[in-house]
């Protein structure tokens, strides 16, 4: 039985080790406005719905704009 719950929200180091970014490009992506962060005191977090929605938008890109 798997009792793991789903996290809501990663650092940006974890959010780089789900997502396979290098930090580089995860920054990247932050200053473009591609991927919404929020800070919680001096640590930034991004959430994982708005993981979900940069990896959904860059497939999007990827296939032309068709319904992947």
């Amino acid at each position: 039985m798997n009792d793991q719950k789903e996290r809501l929200s990663y650092t940006t180091d974890e959010a780089c080790a789900v997502t396979g970014l290098n930090r580089t490009a995860f920054y990247g992506a932050i200053s473009k406005n591609q991927i919404k962060t929020f800070k919680v005191g001096r640590r930034r977090m991004v959430s994982a719905r708005a993981l979900r929605e940069f990896i959904e938008a860059r497939e999007k890109e990827a296939t032309g704009g068709a319904a992947a």
